[in-house]
């Protein structure tokens, strides 16, 4: 081996140990990674805001422009509002207030929500309905989240 060579393979050889020897001594810590060993920041309590039992009419095209309506499709489920402890009793007089008023408006945004948003996985676009329509009427606090629970959907 030539001389020059034999120093570029030397130089090479010290700068690939140094590395290696760097990479396996320093113990990356990511910012997140003790996160998930946090207690909960915030406790948030459950407020059920009802069963409900919704024949849904759906809307088919049978040819010929004619559109026909049917129910057929029966949505089952209970529905629970997520709010911090403090708003517990704010959200319990809006339920006692408007009950009848919230109730009807649940049933009508599930009776307005096409086929495929009543059968998503998780009824992102039904809560997110859900939850600006009940924001009115359960006062000025912030709606956490709204938890659907116990859903069974069948066709009539």
């Amino acid at each position: 081996m030539s001389g020059r060579r034999w120093w570029v393979a030397l130089f090479f050889s010290a700068g690939a140990t140094v590395l290696a020897a760097g990479g396996c001594q320093s113990k990356s810590t990511f910012q997140f990674d003790g996160l998930d060993m946090l207690p909960p920041t915030e406790v948030l309590n459950e407020f059920s805001l009802g069963d409900y039992s919704i024949p849904i009419s759906v809307v088919e095209d049978r040819g010929h422009g004619k559109l026909t309506r049917s129910n057929r499709f029966q949505f089952d489920f209970t529905l629970y509002a997520l709010v911090s402890p403090g708003e517990k009793s704010q959200i319990e007089n809006a339920w006692e207030n408007h009950e009848g008023e919230i109730r009807d408006q649940v049933m009508s945004v599930c009776r307005g929500a096409s086929l495929d948003e009543l059968q998503e996985p998780e009824l992102a676009t039904l809560k997110a309905r859900l939850t600006d329509v009940l924001a009115a009427k359960l006062g000025d606090m912030p709606l956490r989240q709204l938890v659907i629970n116990k859903v069974v959907s069948q066709q009539l």
